[in-house]
């Protein structure tokens, strides 16, 4: 028999208030960062979430765009000694797509107009020496299509840059591209017809370390959920289709929003956020793990954001709203314990050129490897952050260290305004209190500290970049460890 950890969820909520509890913690080291933004980038959907990346133990290799028409990839070891330094010169108007590493290279993508096309660029650089080759044109088409894009999988290994072909109404029939290998050498050419399909207007395209390419797929009017595998090498092609919107107890239903994830062990797993169509109010979360080897889908069961959930929440945030607003799914992990946890989080501005930005509770949702409810939490945040900074300073960093999930937030507790860690067992749901890092971050609304760049070296060490400690005047990339 099944075990289950179905908790309260007022209970869950009212352990992560905010009871400020100081946190033990030391910067190992710090050194100056220049920060320049980038205007264009769209603050909702940020195609560059994590700028610092570990590439082992001791070291990590960072992004960051130091000029108009120019990023530098740099490399530093835990005590923050830059071990080189590789400049990536841009066009005008060119923008970087992706950014991955591992230890033996990384990977940088760019985007650009040229002409009458769009372009992907190619950069591979040795993470060990420093050592750039020289840009790759991995695709060039028409760009008064949609968008190319590109995936790469977990280990660097694969990159595909793909295409949509789009009809009169922008909606999608066909994807095609070409596979690259982690030298950006090419290994095939790949296209995907999708003409079966009526109404494709989003898609979404995942890359495994062995090649095989997961097309995800939205269509009938936002309401049917497709995945295909596509296999290296092979014609082969594995469907697995379902109706997620459609008509329930009398309410129209279609989907709002979506997020798959590839997990380390080779699964695929989707979760879908569907709202009433008459009303526009969120109706429930599917989960979905496929099991392509047994060609079966494993649904979990519908998680309904039913009046009750709604006032729990409310009670939460003091607030007294009707439904649930703005919400959006923001992480899919895998537990090794085979744990699914989705996380979906508030966050919105208030419309207008200076409106600020938000970003508050954090709803946590988690079933066992068998795909059944374990738990469901809520956790309460305030952040605020003024439009020219967006999200870069507020949301979340999470970090998943065995069965505890970490979760980073700059905050206002208290009185005190610092860097605070929460902590979330997530085999059965129970959180701590959130700890504030003790870095003396000054509260002058001015800017802080950089999400994007924070990264986990182990368990306890956390390199970041933020404005804290005696030279809080200024940036700077800080190593900190935590007690």
């Amino acid at each position: 028999m099944k075990k289950h950890f179905i908790l309260p969820l007022l209970f869950l909520g009212l352990l992560c208030q905010p009871q400020a509890i100081l946190a033990q913690s030391k910067t190992k080291a710090a050194v100056a960062f220049t920060y320049q933004p980038d205007q264009s980038e769209d603050h909702y959907n940020q195609r560059i979430t994590h700028k610092s990346i570990p590439v082992g133990a001791d070291a990590f290799v960072l992004l960051n765009r130091n000029g108009n028409s120019k990023y530098a990839l740099e490399k530093y070891n835990a005590d923050l000694k830059q071990q080189w330094s590789v400049a990536i010169p841009l066009a005008e108007g060119e923008t970087v797509e992706n950014f991955t590493a591992n230890a033996e290279a990384a990977l940088v993508v760019t985007h650009r107009k040229n002409g009458q096309n769009q372009q992907l660029q190619g950069h591979y650089i040795n993470t060990k020496s420093g050592q750039k080759e020289q840009p790759v044109l991995l695709l060039e088409e028409p760009a008064k299509g949609r968008r190319a894009g590109v995936s790469v999988s977990a280990d660097g290994s694969k990159l595909l840059a793909y295409r949509f072909h789009t009809d009169n109404s922008f909606q999608i029939h066909d994807i095609s591209g070409t596979m690259y290998d982690g030298n950006l050498q090419k290994l095939q050419d790949v296209k995907y017809n999708l003409n079966d399909l009526r109404g494709i207007l989003t898609a979404d395209v995942q890359l495994s370390n062995q090649g095989e390419q997961y097309v995800n797929l939205i269509s009938d009017q936002m309401s049917r959920l497709s995945v295909r595998r596509y296999t290296l090498g092979s014609p082969e092609v594995k469907v697995m289709s379902v109706l997620v919107g459609g008509v329930f107890g009398g309410q129209k239903v279609y989907i709002r929003d979506t997020k798959f994830k590839l997990m380390p062990n080779g699964q695929l797993y989707g979760a879908v956020l569907t709202a009433d169509e008459n009303s526009n109010s969120y109706y429930s979360l599917k989960a979905v793990k496929y099991d392509f080897e047994q060609e079966d889908m494993v649904f979990a069961e519908e998680f309904r954001f039913t009046p009750e959930y709604v006032q729990k929440v409310n009670t939460l945030s003091k607030s007294n709203s009707k439904n649930l607003q703005d919400i959006y799914l923001t992480d899919l992990l895998l537990t090794p314990e085979k744990n699914l946890v989705i996380l979906a989080e508030k966050k919105y501005t208030e419309g207008g050129e200076n409106a600020p930005f938000f970003a508050k509770e954090l709803h946590l949702f988690a079933y066992d490897e068998f795909m059944d409810n374990a738990w469901n939490s809520v956790l309460m945040k305030q952040q605020q952050a003024p439009a020219s900074e967006g999200f870069s300073s507020i949301s979340y960093s999470s970090y998943l260290n065995g069965n505890t999930l970490n979760l980073l937030t700059l905050e206002e507790l208290n009185g005190k305004y610092d860097l605070y860690l929460r902590q979330i067992n997530t085999s059965n749901g129970s959180a701590s209190a959130p700890k504030a890092l003790g870095l003396n971050v000054p509260a002058d609304r001015k800017l802080a500290y950089l999400k994007e760049y924070t990264a986990w070296l182990a368990d306890k060490d956390i390199v970041t970049v933020i404005r804290a400690g005696k030279k809080a005047d200024k940036l700077q990339l800080s190593h900190i460890q935590l007690k």
